[in-house]
């Protein structure tokens, strides 16, 4: 009897040894499924399954360029263009203490006969301080002689007023207006002939004296 029942314990150990170790079979398996499971899902394995997204790049797209604004002045004219000269304006000078007038056309670079001539001045030596002279630079031109007037350019013994020019002599003063030295001279108290000075107004009679005609050249035959 005691070797049946302990038969019977063995057989029966030896159906459930299968089934225990199926069982314990099936819990490893079931425990490396869901380790498996939880390795893709929330392990290291996640990376595996999901394709990884591409990080966006952006790219720089440049602006159009902005149109630049059109010129519409007006161009200027040419800078080499010649425009008109300028009036020659005649510079103003006040006589100062220790002057000449030779001191002051050397300053100015002016002849002395001319600074003269454009002041009427006969004396300079007579010139006092604080006497206003203008000064003829930039080429301001000298005065001319007043032309006679047409109602006595051919009266016979007219008077007139002259004023001595640069270079002016009683014989080229006479021969101007058909007069004569002697008679300038005589009527303006001239004693010596080449005492006349620029600037200097004369009297003159014109058409006193019958002109000389210049001689007529002749050829030889």
């Amino acid at each position: 009897m005691k070797k049946e029942v302990q038969a019977l314990i063995k057989h029966r150990r030896a159906r459930f040894v299968p089934a225990i170790l199926a069982g314990m079979a099936g819990l490893t398996l079931v425990a490396g499924l869901l380790l498996v499971i939880n390795f893709f899902t929330r392990g290291p394995g996640q990376a595996l399954l999901h394709t990884p997204t591409p990080t966006p790049t952006l790219t720089f797209t440049p602006a159009p360029p902005t149109p630049l604004p059109t010129d519409t002045s007006t161009p200027a004219p040419p800078t080499d263009t010649p425009g008109p000269s300028p009036t020659p304006t005649p510079v103003t000078y006040t006589v100062n203490s220790g002057d000449t007038f030779f001191g002051i056309a050397q300053q100015y670079s002016v002849d002395l006969c001319e600074l003269m001539a454009f002041n009427q001045i006969t004396d300079p030596a007579l010139v006092s301080i604080g006497t206003v002279i203008t000064i003829p630079v930039g080429g301001v031109e000298l005065p001319t002689p007043t032309p006679l007037p047409t109602e006595i350019v051919n009266q016979r013994g007219a008077r007139i007023q002259y004023i001595v020019q640069c270079g002016d002599t009683l014989q080229s003063i006479a021969a101007k207006f058909n007069s004569t030295a002697e008679d300038i001279a005589q009527r303006n108290k001239i004693t010596d002939p080449n005492t006349i000075n620029p600037g200097q107004v004369l009297e003159v009679r014109i058409n006193i004296a019958t002109p000389t005609p210049a001689p007529t050249a002749t050829r030889s035959p």
